[in-house]
């Protein structure tokens, strides 16, 4: 006999309670009256503390134990709970449940953010996510690899339509409406909520297609993936499109890529975050796979015109015409600096240099990056080192990742820069197949994109996009500890 669903044990809770005296609840230890209210649903915790004033009390008995219990079984812990007496911290609970589940109650479809709902909503995701894996206290074996957030959060995704609504924007009074730049931060961040999304289901749907690709291949003259005075600031606009570009061929039925990428295990595909998000620098993981995509010279000049809209143009992507359907990418983090980083890698991607953290000092700034975050002074970085394979290919590549101030009030973002090359039987680099990756490691480490050029004199800024996500899930048991422990 199988056990019953929460639902049955609900139903059953309530038709017990309906048909029981209330003077039986007085009977009952405030334990166990808070345990019966345990098994309920919102709506039926309301209804149940108005049977009788035992079952009002067993809610607020105990200094108001029984809303702190429902938080913490709810939600991982807060980074914003308040100190001071117990009854005024359960308070504190009680009331934050409560406005998050009035939140969560709300229904409707996001449109571009801005809305009174639509903002309510962003503010508890926003939370969410940055209070993602917190360590529960209350534990003390705390499984790290869960984290309650995560549950809500792709629970709130699935009944508001979040990613599906991305770069499909409501027009108001005969204009387009400005997204929210606060949701197009969030639906970046869920980039592996969109890319193992059903091939068939709303969130496959890469809306906007042909600006997605003609953004991707634009300049870094043109469009910067790093901007404001300091560089400090992520375009999130053009990030989320090299998203949507990526989504439209890995879960298109209609396109190549998406038959192999079909092929992968789950675990080979994007995985959510599984620590806590800080501005310092991340462990990052060790085995990556990803793609990239590119055009003929003569097309790039095509798309970054417009002229893709009317007639397609299709992308090449990276193993195309090999049975390596994706770039694989080993890296190694070594514990001092890079012992080959030659001055011409520095000069192309100015990863020691460009980027230079100083307190923001504007209000738009501080709106963006949050004030009083990073300290002033020279960039922050590390260095790693990798190998991999591009269809059959190998390589080598080294680079840095320079942690990031908070966008939007979310913490966690990384830059990267890296050069791909080769060296010949003698030892000697090949200055003429340099291929210079920079891009951006969305909070939690898991994902990065991005742009790749060939450096060269000519001033034609010959680039396309890239993606690479974390595949360690999918390594053995034994080779996952071996790399972690050099």
């Amino acid at each position: 006999m199988s056990p019953p669903t929460i639902r049955s044990r609900h139903a059953h809770v309530r038709k017990q309670i309906q048909s029981s005296s209330p003077r039986a609840f007085e009977m009952l230890p405030v334990e166990i009256r808070q345990s019966i209210a345990g098994y309920l649903d919102d709506k039926s915790i309301a209804s149940y503390r108005l049977i009788c004033r035992s079952t009002k009390y067993a809610l607020d008995e105990d200094e108001g134990s029984f809303w702190r219990t429902q938080f913490l079984d709810t939600y991982d812990p807060s980074v914003n709970t308040p100190t001071g007496t117990r009854s005024v911290v359960n308070e504190w609970y009680k009331k934050q449940y409560q406005c998050r589940k009035r939140v969560e109650r709300q229904r409707f479809d996001f449109q571009a953010g801005n809305s009174q709902k639509e903002i309510e909503c962003l503010s508890l995701l926003r939370d969410l996510i940055n209070e993602s894996f917190n360590v529960n206290l209350r534990k003390s074996k705390q499984d790290t690899t869960h984290s309650l957030n995560m549950d809500r959060l792709e629970a709130i995704v699935k009944a508001t339509g979040l990613l599906a609504c991305v770069f499909r924007r409501s027009h108001g009074r005969g204009r387009k409406s400005i997204p929210n730049p606060v949701l197009l931060a969030v639906q970046l961040i869920l980039t592996h909520l969109s890319l193992t999304a059903s091939s068939t289901s709303r969130v496959a749907k890469a809306w906007g297609f042909s600006d997605s690709q003609s953004l991707v291949y634009a300049q870094n003259s043109i469009r910067p993936i790093f901007k404001g005075p300091n560089c400090q600031e992520i375009d999130i606009e053009w990030t989320l499109h090299v998203v949507n570009f990526f989504k439209n061929h890995l879960l298109n039925q209609h396109e190549l890529t998406h038959l192999r990428y079909d092929d992968l295990a789950s675990s080979e595909r994007p995985q959510c975050w599984t620590k806590p998000l800080s501005t310092i620098p991340l462990k990052l993981g060790k085995h990556w796979k990803g793609s990239y995509a590119y055009v003929d010279h003569d097309e790039i000049t095509l798309i970054r015109a417009g002229h893709n809209e009317d007639y397609p143009i299709p992308d090449h992507m990276s193993g195309d015409e090999t049975d390596q359907s994706f770039q694989d990418l080993c890296l190694d983090f070594p514990k001092e600096d890079l012992d080959f980083w030659p001055e011409i890698f520095e000069q192309i991607l100015k990863s020691r240099t460009k980027i230079r953290y100083r307190t923001a000092t504007t209000r738009a700034q501080r709106r963006v990056t949050g004030p009083h975050i990073l300290p002033e002074g020279e960039p922050v970085l590390f260095c790693f080192k990798g190998e991999g394979e591009d269809a059959r290919e190998g390589f080598l590549a080294s680079g840095y990742f320079n942690p990031l101030p908070p966008q939007h009030g979310i913490t966690g973002w990384h830059r990267m820069t890296m050069m791909k090359y080769w060296k010949d039987e003698n030892g000697d680099m090949d200055l003429n197949s340099l291929w210079a990756y920079e891009g951006v490691v969305l909070p939690g480490g898991m994902v990065m994109l991005g742009r790749w050029w060939h450096p060269s004199d000519d001033g034609d800024e010959y680039s396309g996009p890239f993606i690479f996500w974390n595949v360690d899930a999918s390594m053995p048991a034994d080779h996952t500890q071996k790399s972690a422990s050099d």
